[in-house]
């Protein structure tokens, strides 16, 4: 027996009492619990006793005198004068070490760590206050042995003697009854302990009023909760933290925590057992609520709102099955959000929040009237006056996992042909439209993975080996085309399709060649979901969204040539970058991103072009890995593009990658001629990594008057920027200026364009032109220098080159971070 627990109360709190006993003896074996306590009967003593007995437990009733001190004494509205007991733990308890429990909190563990934690010669530990100064005395680890010693119970008795004739004239602020006092006599004499010990979830709708983020973020498992303020679970609906499972608890039958030790019982919260539903309402009208209840009386209702909730609402109590949340908190909205199956958009006024958007994320069902749909997230809609089919509805979901009976006879039909057993959220978009017949054929026979789709969802029809006649009369029967398979592209059926001027939906991963399809990313199916939406709903899409406009490589070349531009190049390691992530040879530098943000947002002009990937328009002009490269590219990146580019044009980056990509890959040639006529009978200065060694071994730099290098570091060029610039600047006079050098490239190269030098950015424009010349179809890794995407320069046996080495002016790789 080696944990002692002190609690106190009155006759007035033993429903109280009862519940934190439960749930101290529900998690712990071995422990002794005295009860401070003056009008208890010991007739309630007589079951919780035995019941503890049987687990190696004890409960002891202290009666404290009739004429305490402390009757008369000051104290908060929801307090009773019995907290002021502990001063006289000392006396009643003989155990070194005690902890002192309040009686309006609930133990959610073990209380092993707790008992282990060592005082440290403190009179006691405790956790802080929500004030954030004080401790809080719901929960006192106690060293009882200190307290008789030092005689802290007359200390704290002659403190709240004088405080209290403080409080009585009025000559003392914020009095919080024994706490007060505690906190004045200890002061320093007290250890802290970690916000798990003592949960204060009774401040959670002031958190939230307030701003608390801290407080409300707590996520880690609580070892004991605590109602604190008047807001407890038995006086009031407030939806703070835990609230329902003080009540259960409450509701816990003793002999329930005996077939708990037995290993045959479990408390699981009820959200995790029942079926239920969920309305987040700042309205008190919800239409056709109480006719849903009474049908339904297997389903439970969730109604909450952040406010405080009107008679109209609180009426609905009376129903078994429905449970009110008002005030509720973020964390308990996110509970109910991810553990609800269902969502009622029945209220009417406005949308709350993104609870609409939450829902779809979290792929819930939404269930809407046509008189308070809001927005366009995917509901179900039902009319006004058709309350009986949504029940029925809801009933078939229940039991089936899908809406089907009042769907039969669907006239809205969309058709996917597919080559492969993939196809993109397919389930999900079965699923969120049960009045849509999905049509999915294919020339040859299907696997298990469509026939199992067939047999889980009604609404699914198959046409494996379909005959040309057939997918016809699919075709001119169909509403909207689903281009969704993934892998063995069906791009000639998409053309077909196409030419019927009927709407297409696609991802950008699933896309089957470039016939005008409306593209979304696969990362936020709910935006093809309310598309899919507004078309049932009569609506039309419009013209697919323009793409940010990049010009075409020799268009770019021409403009650069004209005008004698400087160029920055950005790819998808730029991207990366801004996004926040590392590349294989620069690490994520904030400066860095917050430079190549800016740049890419810059409108091009005759002075300097600026260049993104030419793959917004047409990905499948290149070869098919780097068409499935591209798309999974945009369908990642694509917002973050349009955030950032606010050009109303751009040159092509391919312009130094023109070969090695591309399907048709006659173009490079001249592509290439066009580059080097830029050079032609000038001085260059090329700034490049020491893996780079551009032109050596090939003859893309022979026409040029000369050819001088800075070499730099191949790895976080950018940590050296100021350096390799200040290099640049003293030979760059009167010379074209050439830049290999990775994402530091972009900003080396546009602060040279600002101070009146031609800069060209051209990545890997010498692995390309070394493909090109000895007509490679994939990526051949040289062994003598670096290879574009070959990012970590293993095994490259340099080759002595005595032109290239008095090429050399600077060599800053030598001090390489």
């Amino acid at each position: 027996m080696n944990k002692t627990i002190v609690l106190a109360g009155d006759r007035n709190y033993t429903r109280q009492l009862e519940t934190t006993i439960k749930s101290i003896l529900y998690h712990n074996r071995d422990v002794k619990i005295y009860i401070l306590n003056q009008d208890i009967m010991p007739d309630w003593f007589r079951k919780p006793r035995k019941i503890a007995r049987m687990l190696g437990s004890e409960i002891i009733d202290v009666k404290l005198p009739e004429q305490t001190v402390f009757q008369d004494w000051e104290k908060q509205d929801h307090i009773s004068s019995i907290t002021y007991a502990r001063y006289f733990i000392a006396d009643y308890i003989q155990e070194d070490k005690v902890l002192y429990l309040d009686s309006d909190l609930i133990v959610n563990t073990s209380l092993e760590k707790l008992f282990s934690i060592c005082l440290e010669e403190k009179s006691l530990a405790a956790v802080k206050d929500t004030d954030g100064i004080t401790f809080n005395t719901g929960v006192l680890l106690i060293n009882n042995k200190k307290w008789r010693q030092e005689k802290l119970k007359e200390r704290l008795i002659e403190q709240s003697i004088v405080t209290m004739k403080e409080v009585e004239e009025g000559r003392f602020e914020h009095f919080n009854g024994d706490q007060t006092i505690f906190n004045q006599v200890l002061q320093d004499d007290w250890l802290e302990l970690g916000r798990a010990y003592n949960l204060q979830v009774g401040h959670d709708i002031v958190a939230l009023y307030n701003n608390w983020q801290e407080h409300l973020a707590f996520n880690d498992k609580p070892v004991v909760i605590h109602f604190t303020t008047y807001r407890k679970p038995w006086t009031t609906l407030t939806a703070n933290r835990y609230r329902d499972l003080w009540w259960e608890f409450h509701d816990l039958e003793w002999s329930q925590i005996l077939q708990h030790h037995m290993g045959e019982f479990e408390l699981i919260s009820p959200l995790d057992k029942e079926f239920s539903c969920l309305t987040l309402t700042n309205s008190q009208d919800l239409e056709g609520i109480e006719e849903l209840v009474t049908a339904l009386p297997e389903v439970v209702f969730h109604i909450a709102a952040w406010t405080d909730m009107g008679d109209k609402l609180k009426k609905l109590a009376v129903y078994n099955n429905v449970r009110l949340h008002p005030q509720i908190v973020p964390p308990v909205l996110d509970k109910l959000e991810r553990s609800v199956d269902l969502y009622l958009d029945i209220n009417y006024s406005h949308v709350v929040g993104t609870i609409l958007e939450d829902m779809k994320i979290l792929e819930k069902p939404i269930l809407s009237f046509d008189t308070t749909e809001h927005g366009n997230t995917g509901q179900l809609v039902f009319k006004k006056d058709e309350v009986s089919v949504m029940v029925q509805a809801i009933k078939d979901y229940r039991r089936d996992g899908r809406f089907l009976s009042c769907y039969e006879g669907s006239d809205f039909h969309c058709l996917t042909f597919t080559n492969s057993q993939e196809l993109q959220k397919i389930d999900y978009l079965v699923k969120n439209f049960p009045m849509v017949t999905f049509h999915i054929a294919a020339w040859t026979v299907m696997g298990p993975m469509l026939q199992e789709l067939a047999k889980k969802y009604k609404n699914v029809k198959l046409y494996p080996e379909v005959k040309s006649d057939q997918f016809e009369e699919l075709k001119s029967q169909m509403d909207v085309y689903l281009d969704i398979n993934l892998h063995n592209s069906t791009s000639e059926v998409v053309k077909e399709i196409s030419s019927l001027n009927k709407p297409m939906l696609a991802f950008y991963t699933s896309q089957n060649g470039n016939h005008g399809q409306h593209l979304y990313s696969s990362e936020h199916p709910e935006r093809l979901l309310q598309a899919f939406h507004a078309l049932i709903k009569g609506e039309t899409l419009g013209e697919p969204e323009k793409p940010i406009k990049v010009i075409g490589i020799d268009q770019t070349l021409d403009y650069v040539i004209k005008n004698k531009s400087s160029l920055v190049r950005f790819g998808d390691g730029e991207v990366n970058l801004m996004w926040g992530l590392p590349i294989p040879y620069q690490n994520h530098d904030l400066e860095l991103a917050n430079q190549l943000k800016h740049i890419v947002g810059l409108e091009s002009d005759e002075k300097l072009v600026v260049c993104l990937p030419d793959a917004f328009d047409d990905r499948f002009v290149f070869t098919w890995w780097a068409t499935l490269f591209w798309k999974e590219h945009m369908n990642v990146y694509m917002d973050f593009y349009k955030e950032l580019c606010k050009g109303s044009w751009y040159g092509s980056t391919f312009i130094s990658r023109p070969y090695i990509d591309y399907e048709d890959k006659s173009k490079a040639k001249g592509q290439f001629e066009k580059l080097k006529s830029i050079w032609e009978n000038r001085d260059i200065l090329i700034v490049e990594g020491v893996t780079s060694r551009s032109g050596v071994g090939n003859d893309l730099f022979d026409k040029v008057k000369s050819v001088k290098r800075i070499i730099c570091p191949s790895h976080n060029a950018y940590s050296r920027i100021e350096e390799i610039q200040e290099a640049v600047l003293q030979y760059a006079e009167n010379r074209l200026i050439l830049c290999m050098l990775g994402p530091t490239a972009k900003v080396l190269s546009y602060n040279l364009c600002q101070m009146g030098y031609q800069v060209l950015d051209v990545g890997h424009i010498d692995s390309e032109y070394e493909w090109m010349k000895m007509g490679a179809k994939t990526k051949v890794k040289f062994s003598h220098k670096h290879t574009a995407e070959h990012n970590f320069d293993q095994d490259i046996e340099f080759i002595d080159d005595e032109t290239y080495n008095s090429q050399i002016l600077v060599d800053l790789s030598k001090r390489e971070v």
